[in-house]
């Protein structure tokens, strides 16, 4: 049941979970839990659309580089940032967590994986292609793309979220006041831009916000309430995956590259596109962070652009404007031949004039001095703090990167497919410069990161606050590192897992 706190008044309500947030993660979390039983009320401080590219709510104060996923990255509506994402979905390594101080394994997350792929939609099936190696350091991995139209959560799980026995969804509802007794959550307060406002007293509080926003929040309930968190570290090792383009191609056999690399059109309208990522074996890993390379290509006003564009108006629920039609019917030879492509060898084809690139994609170190805070000079129209950002590109990352260009470039040398296309490597300045002003890739984390004990970070293992009995964060902010996928699945088996720790 879909709810607006705008022009409701004063509402006074109860409910077995509150889950703040209804986006990727939050309306998994409401339908999910409403359907095993539950009264959850989940509240939703944007609309029920997002009619701009950026929310005002989320302006953050920023010092370092530019962080462009603060604003560009996030959407504040039912679906949140689903309504905007490219959609990749890839589980992570166990190497990866076990290398990163993860405080859970990736066995606890490994029997969620096919409910996620059926929620989207997804084909079940291996994520690993043993028949294509770069030598014994990088492996082939596909991520797995639902269809346009089902990466929208809210359309996923439409039907459950507005039924009168499914979660009570309120939007326009921001939280701003936290009140905390004897180690619990007893009360949450939201307002609506109208003054209205809603006060829930719940047994359980899950903060399913988007990473930036969660830590934002996390850090309120902590200047509302001295001393009730007892972790270390909230706000610190904020990270991104850095991506840059490392090189183009010098194409000797178009054909074939788009054939092996291309992305591969899979039954129902979804996609897998391939990456090389770190073996799990690889000798490297004890030099290199975890990272991942893949061949994509530069084409900015032909008929490819056009397309996508159509598709990113269905995935909003929007209709695709007249101009992009016009521009799709423009390059009608290249549509027609990407037809041909798309049906008989269910491949993306590539634009007859675009770069093909070599893009390399690593972990950024989680340091304590990129971190997220509560902002000194500047509050919200509700008159809270804003979120403030300190993040740079540092110069480890940039060693890293480095790394990572020469392992690949020489596995790419020594492999069969060389003889599709000779990597012409960019200047490492330039690619650092790529890094620095790129502004991130919008996988935020680590700023609520998960840990053993208090002294290791804000959130257990179980996802729960330390010193807050019944509260938990679920955003990708708990993930400790950043690892050599896109985080998206992780949190969603996260999701999944903190769902199942809740008694009946």
């Amino acid at each position: 049941m879909i709810r607006d706190l705008n022009g409701a008044g004063h509402v006074e309500a109860t409910a077995d979970i509150l889950v703040i947030g209804a986006g990727t993660v939050g309306l998994v979390l409401a339908t999910e839990l409403a359907a095993r039983g539950k009264h959850v009320i989940c509240m939703e401080s944007g609309g029920r659309e997002q009619k701009g590219d950026t929310h005002p709510l989320n302006v953050t104060e920023q010092n370092g580089n530019p962080y462009a996923g603060a604003e560009l990255g996030r959407a504040r509506c039912l679906g949140g940032t689903s309504t905007i994402w490219g959609g990749a979905l890839i589980p992570f390594q166990a190497s990866d967590m076990a290398k990163g101080e993860w405080p859970i394994d990736w066995t606890e997350l490994a029997p969620y994986v096919s409910k996620v792929e059926a929620l989207f939609g997804l084909p079940p099936g291996p994520y690993e292609d043993p028949a294509i190696r770069l030598g014994e350091d990088f492996i082939a991995r596909l991520a797995k793309w639902p269809s346009f139209g089902k990466r929208n959560v809210y359309s996923l799980v439409r039907e459950t979220a507005e039924k009168s026995d499914g979660p009570e969804i309120w939007i326009n509802a921001t939280a701003t006041q936290f009140t905390v007794n004897g180690g619990r959550l007893t009360q949450v307060t939201a307002q609506s831009p109208d003054g209205s406002s809603i006060a829930i007293a719940a047994d359980e509080t899950v903060i399913a916000a988007g990473a930036i926003e969660s830590t934002r929040l996390l850090l309120l309930i902590s200047r509302q309430n001295p001393g009730a968190l007892t972790g270390q570290g909230l706000g610190e090792g904020f990270h991104d995956h850095l991506s840059a383009v490392v090189a183009e191609l010098e194409v000797s056999d178009r054909r074939a590259l788009n054939q092996l690399v291309g992305f591969r059109f899979t039954p129902g309208g979804g996609m897998r596109n391939l990456r090389f990522e770190l073996a799990p074996s690889s000798e490297l890993r004890d030099t290199v962070a975890p990272c991942f390379a893949h061949v994509g290509f530069s084409e900015t006003q032909g008929g490819f652009t056009a397309l996508r564009d159509v598709f990113r108006a269905i995935q909003r629920r929007r209709l695709p404007r007249l101009p992009l039609l016009a521009r799709l019917i423009g390059d009608l030879p290249w549509l027609t031949r990407a037809v041909w492509w798309r049906f008989i060898h269910q491949r993306l084809l590539f634009p007859d004039k675009a770069r093909i690139e070599l893009h390399m994609v690593i972990e950024q170190a989680s340091v304590p001095y990129n971190c997220v805070g509560l902002s000194e000079k500047a509050t919200d129209i509700f008159g809270q703090p804003i979120a403030k950002i300190d993040w740079k590109v540092r110069h480890e990352d940039v060693t890293t990167m480095t790394s990572a260009i020469n392992m690949f470039e020489k596995s790419w040398r020594a492999s069969p497919y060389a003889q599709l296309g000779k990597l012409r490597l960019r200047s490492i300045n330039d690619v650092a410069n790529n890094m620095t002003m790129g502004g991130g890739i919008y996988h935020p984390g680590g700023s609520t990161k998960m840990a053993s004990s208090p002294d290791g970070g804000p959130v257990n293992r179980d996802l729960r606050v330390f010193g807050i009995s019944n509260l938990a964060v679920c955003a990708t902010s708990v993930l400790p590192t950043g690892g050599g996928a896109n985080p998206t699945m992780t949190l969603l088996h996260l999701a999944m897992r903190y769902i199942n720790s809740i008694e009946p």
